[in-house]
């Protein structure tokens, strides 16, 4: 049975079609529509302001670029193809456009093995674009999106969300698809589906009662520090950590991510005791990276595959880590996937620092800072 994506977003790379391998779990995704086409390399110069890296453009320049690639990517669409590249099928739900964006993506993601089964096409409506500028010197990137197609509540087939075995949502914008994603989420939690999410900032600044309401019925869930702050008004990582647990009884696994800092993964490790958790801080190798576009894709791939493999917590947060830094280290945001087998290679390959400890949610507010670095 296939993985089940929700609306999806395209922004990479097309890999080609990888191999199915039969697996004894599928599950739905909650996917942002976004198709994006254009990859623009340009060579700027690039200033600092209060300590943030900007593109100084001229206002009426003509700026060549060292380099332009179309490509279909974005977060959901990411996600989905490393997820089916480590052998869990999926189906993709999504809305897009009648225009060639669309039926490109589409087809690019059934060529990558993922069933598009769900996907609508909304009449009179563009599919959603991006331009990602990319400096010839720095491997970041800048995003210029458009929003077009959106996926309604009315338009998601309840017979085919029924049929997963995990349901994960990611960024979305405005509040049709919000009110899409309840609607997956309480048939769900009828059908006793688990629930995993990766939210965007910006859904957490712009809907955070819905984020908060969505994410107490999630059993598995991807933030970076900044977000689960936002989430919990908290100004200290510990706090927000403590405050969000204590607040979902339901989550099972939390990866907090902090870009070059260790991350943290916190597992609830006893059912009849919600205050029992396993923490582990996880240092992240030291690599040069290619391209960190789609990082945080793959790293979300890796946590939901573990995940659904019932992988110990010291081992979840190793298999995040490993696919993110497999992916950094080649171009476009499907670059560097890797397989099961790749996968383990690539775990035996690594040094991981790694420091894990049993304690409470109330008693983690006061781990100090120094065991998390």
């Amino acid at each position: 049975p296939p993985l089940r994506l929700f609306n999806f977003s395209f922004r990479q790379v097309m890999l080609p079609k990888p191999s199915r391998h039969e697996f004894g779990v599928h599950c739905l995704l909650f996917l942002h529509h976004s198709l994006t086409p254009a990859f623009v390399c340009l060579q700027l110069p690039i200033g600092t302001i209060a300590g943030q890296d900007y593109f100084r453009l001229q206002i009426g320049a003509k700026i060549p670029s060292v380099n332009v690639e179309e490509a279909i990517g974005g977060s959901a669409a990411n996600v989905a193809t490393g997820l089916v590249k480590l052998g869990i099928p999926t189906t993709l739900f999504a809305a897009v456009g009648q225009d060639s964006v669309g039926k490109t993506g589409t087809a690019t993601l059934k060529k990558r093995g993922v069933d598009t089964a769900g996907v609508v096409i909304v009449p009179g409506s563009r599919s959603d674009q991006s331009t990602v500028l990319r400096s010839t010197n720095n491997p970041d990137r800048t995003i210029l999106t458009y929003k077009g197609a959106t996926l309604r509540a009315d338009t998601v087939r309840s017979d085919l969300v029924a049929g997963a075995t995990l349901f994960l949502w990611t960024s979305v914008g405005g509040m049709h698809p919000v009110a899409a994603i309840k609607k997956c989420m309480a048939i769900a939690k009828e059908h006793k589906i688990k629930v995993a999410a990766a939210p965007s900032q910006a859904m957490i600044m712009t809907h955070r009662a819905d984020m908060l309401e969505l994410l107490s019925g999630t059993h598995c869930l991807s933030l970076n520090d900044v977000e689960i702050m936002l989430l919990t008004d908290t100004k200290r990582l510990q706090d927000a950590i403590s405050k969000f647990l204590a607040a979902m009884p339901l989550m099972e696994v939390l990866q907090v991510t902090r870009g070059k800092n260790p991350s943290i993964l916190v597992c609830r490790v006893n059912p009849e005791d919600p205050e029992a958790v396993r923490v582990v801080r996880t240092k992240i190798p030291k690599v040069k990276p290619v391209d960190t576009t789609g990082a945080g894709d793959s790293s979300c791939a890796g946590l939901v595959y573990a995940f659904l493999t019932g992988a110990c917590p010291e081992q979840i947060a190793k298999t995040s880590i490993a696919t993110s830094t497999s992916k950094v280290l080649a171009k476009g945001a499907t670059g560097g996937l890797l397989n099961a087998k790749n996968l383990q290679a690539m775990l035996s390959k690594l040094r991981f620092d790694q420091l894990a400890f049993t304690t409470t949610v109330a008693e983690f507010a006061r781990v100090p800072d120094q065991d998390l670095l």
